[in-house]
Parts: C-alpha cells; structure tokens; sequence
C-alpha cells in the first residue's frame, strides 16, 4: 500500500517523477504545472459560486463553502511541496539509507509491524474516499431527479440544465477531480503521516538496543568492566547515537518540506469540520446528504488525527530513549562509558517534537482542534438561530 501511495503522488503530479528519461521527466514537470493550473480552477469555480449564492441572497450552500476550503488547503499544500523539493528528497533518501535497515529479528519484527499500520491507515483513507465520491455522485443525480432545476453546486460556463451538459458537469465535478483532489489530496496527509510512523519505528528500535546493549558482552571476569573486554560497544554506542541523529534529521525535513501546508490544513480543516458538523445538525438523520456530509467529516477527520496521533507517537518514544539507556545495565560498563553515555544523555532528554511553525503536532493539538471546532459550530448555529 505504501508503494501506491508513492505512485498516486507522482501520477497526480504532487511529487517529482525521478527518470533518466530526460523527455519523460520534462513532460511530467509540465504536467505538474498544469496539475496544479487546474486545481486551482476548480477551486475557484467553487469560490465563485459561493459568492453567487451570497450576493445573490441564495440559501448559503454549505457544502460548498467546505469544497472550497478542502481544495484551497490541498492547493497550499501543493505548492508548499513545489517549494521545498529538496526536503522530500532528502526524507526519501533517509527512508533507503542503510542506516534506518533492519539489523537483527527484533528490528525486522518493529519495522514489518510500522508497515503493516502504514498500509492500515492508507487503506481506510483510500475506502473513505470510495465511500465519499460514491455518495456525492448519488447525491447529485438524485437532486436532478427530484428537482429539475437543480444545477451542480460549482460554477461552469455553459448552461447544466440538460441533461447531457448537466451529466458532464457532475462528471468533472466529481469522477474528474477526485484522483487529485481526493487520492492526491489525501496522500499528502499519509505521506505525513507514514514519516512520522517510520522515525516512531526507528525510535523504537533504538530504545531497544540501549536498553539491552551491555547484555551481550561476553564473561564478565572480575573487576573488568563490559567495554573493556568488548571494544566493540564504543562503535555500536556511537552507532545509536548517528541512528537518532537521523531521525531527528527526518522529522526536521518533514517540517521544512510541509510546514506551511499542514498549518493551513489544520486551520482550513478546523473550520471545515465545524461546517460539516453544522449542516449534519440541519439534516434528516437518514438522508443521502447526511450520509455525505458524515463521510467528508471522516475525511476531515481523519487527516486531522493521522498528523496528530503518529506525531504524538515519535514525541513520545523519543521522550522515552534517555530512560531506556538508564534501564540498561550501565553498571557494568566503565567510568568512561559512562562519561559517553552521560553527553549524549541530555540531548535524548530533550524529546522529538514534530511541528508546524510553534503548533505541535500531538493528540492534545488535536483535542483543541475539536474544541475550536465546536466553539466555531455553536457561533454558526446561534446566528443562524
């Protein structure tokens, strides 16, 4: 799963195709172009309708002000990526450094179970997805059906009252867009989302190691210490410590590569939320619009938590690698080891902290969001009152 997520980003032009076909590199640069030229139409034929429904004194079509919102933020969140290339490229060479392999059964067993999660969170946010074009298409045609006059909620060009013209509509509407707005736009969060589970992966694995590095060491004779029998603990000390230089290397080029992106997300998002959560408060429980509604907060949601819940995760196992070297055997190692161990100590002290500009990324964020989202829900709802 985490191979198609890597595709659906090339394929819909959010990251960089890597060829030695030079043509084939040029028009995919191109096509990126265009990707994002078009993106930002469609967002602007929701913005505009928008406006019409305002200036027009119209019942304010809420659906589509969330539309707007979810495309401005993948908007942002393309050219955030557009702009900072070099980030993605080094958090992908990070990923294949022989650095983050696997070196013993332990390490295989954390890393097949970080992939395993990975492949669970893409796979509900793709069948989310499913379910949400499956139910805005359905919602579309049967409005038709039950009212003539009833046109796609974007703005277009030509008259969507036939049929044919009303059916073409619905189609770039909704089957045209979704690949880049709801598999690309979506992608962009688990990508996130996968980086910050594979460096939880890698702490992991280093807190394992500390905590059990003396255990090997060999016959212990009497009044020897570990490291002098085995020199070679110096070397895999010093191994760790490069390990979680790395990661904290990787969380870095993820915050410069989608800084920008994820703090509009998160904005855009918190607002989106307590619209849908509005609009599901003034629908029939059993209606095809709510079901709609219910399936874009998921959505919402569900990219709002991915960043949270795996960013609380690397924050918290690197908060724990300083006790796990104190949970080792560190007696039986020499005051010069231990001199070692007491410089790196302070710094893993100090936990990985993921974050956009001065938010961080952590569950408590994510409750506040919901908070922020229910204030926001709660002034809607009594000025509509």
């Amino acid at each position: 799963m985490d191979e198609l997520r890597l595709k659906v980003m090339v394929w819909s032009g959010i990251y960089k195709l890597h060829t030695k076909n030079r043509l084939l590199g040029i028009c995919h640069d191109v096509y990126r172009v265009l990707m994002i030229l078009y993106m930002s139409i469609y967002t602007a034929q929701h913005c505009v309708f928008f406006y019409m429904n305002v200036t027009r004194g119209d019942v304010i079509n809420w659906q589509v002000a969330v539309f707007s919102l979810t495309m401005l933020n993948m908007v942002v969140k393309v050219i955030t990526i557009y702009m900072h290339p070099e980030s993605i490229d080094e958090i992908h060479d990070l990923i294949k450094d022989p650095m983050f392999a696997a070196t013993c059964k332990e390490d295989e067993d954390v890393i097949k179970k970080n992939e395993h999660h990975i492949g669970l969170y893409i796979k509900i946010t793709y069948l989310a997805v499913i379910a949400c074009l499956f139910f805005w298409v359905a919602l579309i045609i049967v409005t038709r059906v039950v009212d003539d006059t009833a046109i796609p909620p974007s703005y277009f060009p030509f008259a969507t009252n036939p049929w044919p013209q009303y059916i073409i509509a619905t189609f770039v509407e909704t089957v045209g867009s979704t690949f880049w707005a709801g598999f690309g736009h979506m992608s962009i969060d688990c990508s996130v989302a996968c980086y910050y589970a594979r460096a939880t992966a890698q702490l992991r694995i280093i807190r394992y190691h500390l905590e059990h590095l003396f255990d090997n060491g060999g016959a212990q004779g009497r009044f020897q210490y570990k490291d002098v029998l085995d020199r070679s603990l110096d070397e895999k000390f010093v191994y760790y410590i490069r390990r979680y230089q790395y990661v904290n290397r990787m969380i870095d080029s993820v915050s410069d590569g989608f800084n920008w992106g994820i703090a509009f997300h998160i904005c855009s998002v918190t607002t989106g939320i307590s619209m849908c959560v509005f609009v599901m408060s003034t629908r029939d429980i059993f209606s095809l619009d709510m079901l709609f509604m219910v399936t874009i907060f998921v959505l919402l949601l569900l990219g709002n938590f991915m960043y949270c819940y795996c960013g609380d995760l690397v924050k918290s196992e690197s908060d724990q690698v300083c006790t796990s070297m104190y949970f080792s055997d560190w007696t039986v190692v020499s005051p010069r080891f231990r001199r070692m161990m007491l410089i790196a100590m302070p710094r893993w002290a100090r936990p990985i902290e993921p974050r956009v500009t001065i938010v961080p990324i952590s569950l408590t964020t994510f409750a506040s969001i919901l908070r922020f989202s229910y204030t926001l829900y709660t002034m809607m709802r009594t000025r509509t009152m």
